[in-house]
């Protein structure tokens, strides 16, 4: 992988916890926001 290709996916990664981050913060239940806390972690375990 190049470095323009690193670069790219670092933005996407960092693009994606932002989003996961804004949805969280207001999700409109406190459950909603447990399921996306979950989610979150399971696509973090997966990618690792």
């Amino acid at each position: 992988m190049n470095i323009t290709a690193k670069l790219r996916a670092r933005r996407v990664e960092a693009r994606n916890r932002k989003a996961i981050a804004r949805a969280i913060d207001t999700a409109p239940s406190q459950a909603m926001r447990h399921e996306l806390m979950a989610i979150a972690q399971n696509q973090v375990n997966t990618l690792r």
